[in-house]
């Protein structure tokens, strides 16, 4: 979880500094490396584990569905 949260506050951070001004995008992209250590280490192996298991399955049903159509 802290990587998905991570990475969606990167996005609203680029987000604002596109669209508003940097001033106010670069720190909420900053503060977004503060999800890095949000919670114990096994429980972010676990996030990280499900993460890299969930991204392996996508691309291989995209693999799959790219060979079929």
């Amino acid at each position: 979880m802290h990587i998905f949260l991570m990475l969606a506050s990167m996005i609203i951070g680029l987000s604002i500094g596109t669209n508003l001004t940097w001033l106010l995008g670069l720190p909420a992209m900053l503060l977004s490396l503060l999800f890095l250590n949000m919670g114990s280490a096994a429980w972010r192996e676990r996030q990280e584990a499900f993460a890299l298991f969930f991204g392996l399955c996508c691309g291989a049903l995209i693999f799959v569905s790219n060979l079929i159509w």
